[in-house]
This record gives C-alpha cells, structure tokens and sequence, in this order.
C-alpha cells in the first residue's frame, strides 16, 4: 500500500480537478457521489484498505468526522453516536460535499489510529468509548478547522504532501517572527501538527 508521502502528481491531479469542479457547482447541486480519483487516492492514504476500528477489509463506510474508513458493523456503531460525535455516510451510495470529500483526504485510519495511540486510547475495551473523549472531540474539532483552512487557502487541492509541507514553512517561519499573529498562527498550527491532524 502507498503511502501518502509518496503521493505523486498523477493521482492528486485527477482529485484536485475533481474537487474544483464540484466545488463550481451550484448550491443545491453541491453534494455528488464520491468521485473515483479522489476514492483512489483516500483508499491509497495508510490504513484505508482495513476499518479504523476492527481492521476488517474492504471498508465502505466513513465518518466524515474523523476522516475515517469503517466496516459496515463499525459504521452502524459510529451511526449510534450520534451526529455530534461521529457522522457516518457510504462512499458508494451517499451524496458528498467539496468539505467532507476534503476531510476523507486530510484524515485517514492510520492518522487517528496514531493520534489515538499517543492518548493510550487503542485497547479494545476503549473502541467505543474513545469518540465520546476530549482528544476524540479536540481531533474532530481540529480536522475540521484544517478542512476548512485548506479550502479556503487552496484553489487547486495540492495533495497532503504539500499542504503538510505548508504548514510545517509556516510554522517555521512563524516561530522567527515576534509579531502577537505570528505566534498565535505558530501556536494553532504546532498544535495541529504535534496532535497528528496535519501529521502524518
């Protein structure tokens, strides 16, 4: 399986024209079904061949939320959360728009997986209850915001790899700077990045 640090032009290409042209749609036509480049390229991110949760094959299920691939069983439990906590859709029958397409590329199992092992929250016993935690909550929160940062900073989605590369010239640049904005962008960002949201 590749890995997303090896994504390369001729798979991010077809995405970033994918999303471009939904994201020209109309309002009421802004949701479509998930665009097969921009599958390929979710199902290529580490981990996405198998459920987050149980490590089952062939997920078909997300939550949007998390940016995660799910089992048919996790995505009924996910569903169960509620909204609030973990929203669940089907790659293959649902309806999906430019943001929640972008969360399932910035997101990915191993990125939470991660983010949840450095929280001592993998043991079995805490699958379930682990989304209905502060770190769940603070990693939803934050892959949103970066969602909705990359949407709004890129015309053209460039790929993981060079968002992440971005963000960490950014950060470095910010850290030189003495000005109150630079340094509250380099806080948001280092927390980002040392949580696992723009970190691979």
């Amino acid at each position: 399986m590749r890995n997303c640090r090896q994504e390369s032009c001729q798979a991010v290409s077809p995405a970033a024209a994918e999303l471009a042209a939904l994201r020209r749609l109309p309002a009421h036509q802004a949701e479509v079904h998930f665009p097969p480049a921009c599958r390929s390229l979710v199902l290529s991110l580490a981990g996405n061949m198998r459920c987050a949760d149980c490590d089952g094959p062939r997920p078909e299920w997300a939550s949007v939320s998390y940016g995660i691939l799910l089992c048919v069983q996790c995505g009924g439990r996910h569903r169960s959360y509620g909204v609030q906590s973990s929203r669940v859709k089907s790659i293959d029958m649902d309806a999906w728009s430019h943001d929640q397409i972008l969360a399932m590329l910035e997101g990915g199992n191993d990125q939470l997986c991660r983010f949840f092992d450095r929280h001592q929250m993998t043991d079995t016993a805490m699958t379930c209850r682990r989304y209905k935690t502060k770190a769940a909550l603070f990693y939803r929160t934050n892959l949103q915001k970066h969602v909705r940062d990359v949407g709004t900073q890129s015309k053209v989605y460039p790929g993981r790899e060079a968002i992440r590369k971005a963000i960490s010239r950014r950060t470095e640049s910010s850290s030189s700077s003495s000005s109150s904005s630079a340094l509250t962008r380099q806080s948001s960002m280092q927390t980002i990045h040392q949580q696992g949201i723009a970190a691979n």
